[in-house]
């Protein structure tokens, strides 16, 4: 981090200046190539590993819980997976993977949880999930992340729960950054956590109907990038390799179709339109899509590599310290399946150098490249994946303050 004193020789200060203004450049760093696994699925097989393996994935961000809040249970897991067989073998002892791809186990928390919690029971709620972390993954991780996109209302309680878990854990905990909250640090806060995962995604209103692609739109994004100081956290950097259609009815928000439901709606000839805009039920099918009814306009949202790539290009501004982990979402995606080797390289590459040394290295990539690029059965991916919730809750980027 830049630290000016008082009084440079003009010749030095300049430079430092116009960096500091400018940021054109990020630091020079080593990349860990990443991926998320946010499936709500144990089995870990197909296209999904090989995807892992043809793209020299050196670290997985997988998702092990979902947590939320009712009135009758309070806080709880509304979705757990149990840790894949590459990592632990449930016969005893350590997976094929689990000292070669490094393993962060990740937990997401709804802004409803802690809206509803008491202050008691912020510490209780750490304690079971650093209890759920003891039983549940192998003894060799390479850290923690936290995913919660947390309000001014309830930052006080998760950043409470985040410095109690930092407290408990051997390893770097991670907090998730959404665009707002890296924009304004001095307004949201900062999370009492080693790292920060930034998301440079899910920028848009989704329940808005319109053109706008809610996943990324970099006319929306950009005003975010406009800060002039590094975040107080090292960031790592997501990037969304995911697609999936936003269903209206009659200008209202209906819900989110999973890629996989959209390529199949239409195979099925239920949809007409632009497959990278907005398209029309024009035919129903209600024993397989009986939530699809005539008239309804779905929005398709796709991630090209061309998209993702804007996205790095605007996030590579971001990067703090001289390793970064550049991780996209996600491994169980057809978009990312259906990337090529050089594309997903390419993303890593915008970032910095390579880690080199990775279990998947040159030489055993050559040999899966037959595996590359792979056909994708859109009926054999899971449509359990977990998308990133509470993604609306952003600031518009005409109020962003400029520091």
């Amino acid at each position: 981090m830049l630290r000016f004193l008082r009084w440079v020789p003009l010749v030095v200060l300049a430079p430092l200046l116009t960096y500091a203004a400018l940021r054109e450049e990020p630091p020079t760093s080593v990349v860990i190539p990443s991926a998320f696994r946010w499936r709500n699925a144990y089995w870990l097989e197909g296209a999904e590993e090989h995807a892992i393996q043809r793209n020299g994935i050196q670290r997985v961000y997988l998702k092990l819980l979902d947590i939320d809040w009712n009135s009758a249970h309070g806080a709880h897991p509304v979705s757990s997976v149990n840790v894949p067989y590459q990592w632990k073998s449930y016969a005893g002892g350590y997976g094929s993977w689990t000292e070669k791809v490094e393993l962060v186990p990740s937990i997401y928390i709804t802004n409803n949880t802690f809206m509803h919690l008491m202050d008691a029971e912020v510490e209780e709620l750490a304690i079971k999930l650093l209890r759920k972390l003891r039983m549940e993954c192998p003894k060799t991780i390479h850290g923690v992340m936290l995913d919660c996109d947390w309000s001014a209302k309830t930052k006080s309680k998760f950043f409470r729960l985040t410095r109690i878990m930092n407290d408990s854990l051997d390893v770097p905990l991670t907090a998730t950054i959404r665009l707002h909250q890296y924009a304004q640090p001095k307004k949201t806060g900062v999370p009492p956590a080693d790292r920060g995962m930034l998301m440079p995604y899910n920028v848009g209103r989704i329940t808005e109907p319109g053109s706008v692609n809610s996943i990324f739109d970099r006319a929306t994004a950009e005003p975010y990038f406009k800060v002039r100081e590094p975040y107080p956290l090292p960031l790592d950097i997501g990037l969304p390799a995911f697609s999936w259609g936003v269903q209206f009815r009659k200008g209202a928000f209906m819900g989110i179709l999973q890629e996989a439901q959209v390529n199949d709606a239409m195979n099925a000839g239920l949809l007409r339109g632009e497959t990278q805009g907005t398209m029309q039920v024009v035919n129903e099918n209600n024993d397989v899509f009986p939530a699809l009814h005539l008239g309804d306009e779905i929005r398709v949202e796709r991630m090209t590599p061309d998209v993702i790539a804007q996205v790095a290009e605007l996030a590579r501004s971001a990067v703090n310290s001289d390793t970064v982990a550049v991780v996209y979402f996600e491994t169980g995606a057809a978009s990312f399946q259906r990337m090529t080797t050089d594309e997903v390289r390419s993303g890593f590459a915008r970032f910095g150098a390579i880690r080199a040394g990775g279990y998947f290295d040159e030489e055993r990539r050559g040999v899966l490249e037959e595996l590359s690029p792979m056909a994708i059965d859109a009926s054999h991916v899971d449509t359990a994946a977990s998308a990133p919730p509470d993604t609306t809750m952003l600031v518009e980027p005409n109020i962003l303050q400029q520091r």
